[in-house]
């Protein structure tokens, strides 16, 4: 198992939508626009893919 620390910076709420940027301790901060995004951000910093099924 990996642990990965991430913190959002400058997360703000528009239209419904989360965005902002994702930063992965000791690596630069990435754009996201939506909770889809953060969450393919996420397992991307993680090692992980997604089930194409």
């Amino acid at each position: 198992m990996r642990t990965v620390i991430v913190r959002l910076v400058e997360p703000e709420q528009a239209g419904g939508q989360l965005r902002g940027l994702l930063e992965e301790v000791g690596g630069e901060p990435v754009p996201f626009s939506g909770s889809e995004a953060v969450i393919e951000l996420l397992m991307s910093a993680a090692g992980l893919k997604r089930d194409p099924a």
